[in-house]
């Protein structure tokens, strides 16, 4: 990445991130400033990290994405995106699980580094923008290996100022593997600009479980 992702990120999200010593598994959780009473069905981009700084966990990433898509009711739109060298749609907006199934088991390390700010802007812009009758959702599982967008700061912090006058779900599971941490700041600006959660973990064989949560947890939190 051209500049540093502390920099370029507004101040209060930065320190969000970086000036938290605890130790991991740690989650970051703001609440809506709408209630607890919230509108669906929801429209789920699952950004998924597929650079080096995912180390050796792609199993347990498709298994988690499985998980995932399994315990997300039937209601609520999929659609997959791979955030490796570069940003692939998978899976475009659908409510047939065998296809997110199916292409998760396929999923594979693309190594490089990771384009996560590039990915949070083009898929908010093609998919999330404008859902319809939906409410838009991010779920992302990435390590903190490097960031590689070529997104610049002005356009990612006017993107973060936007984010907090709309109604958009925020979850992230970050893999702790002694990286940049990087796209663990990115994850955290935006879990402050849309009031999310962002967890970090170093124990990779609870992914899968941790997804299934999320899922199970926003189909309750957005239950028709």
């Amino acid at each position: 990445m051209r500049r540093s992702v502390a920099a370029l990120l507004p101040l209060s999200f930065a320190l969000t991130v970086f000036g938290s010593a605890a130790a991991a598994p740690r989650t970051a959780f703001a609440q809506s400033p709408n209630g607890a009473t919230k509108k669906g069905p929801l429209r789920v981009a699952l950004l998924v990290d597929t650079s080096d700084g995912i180390g050796a966990a792609i199993a347990q990433i498709r298994s988690a994405v499985v998980a995932f898509a399994d315990a997300l009711p039937p209601e609520h739109e999929l659609l997959l995106v791979t955030t490796g060298r570069r940003t692939q749609v998978r899976v475009p907006p659908t409510l047939d699980r065998k296809k997110v199934d199916d292409s998760a088991r396929g999923i594979t390390g693309d190594h490089g580094t990771t384009p996560l700010m590039d990915a949070l802007l083009e898929v908010d812009q093609r998919f999330l923008r404008n859902p319809g009758d939906r409410v838009p959702a991010f779920v992302v599982i990435t390590g903190d290996g490097s960031e590689s967008s070529a997104a610049n700061e002005q356009a990612f912090n006017k993107w973060l100022t936007a984010l907090t006058t709309r109604d958009v779900s925020f979850d992230a599971v970050v893999l702790k593997f002694k990286g940049s941490g990087l796209p663990e700041a990115i994850a955290g600006a935006v879990a402050q600009a849309t009031h999310g959660r962002v967890e970090t973990t170093t124990a990779v064989n609870t992914l899968a479980d941790k997804l299934r949560a999320v899922a199970e947890r926003l189909g309750r939190e957005y239950a028709q």
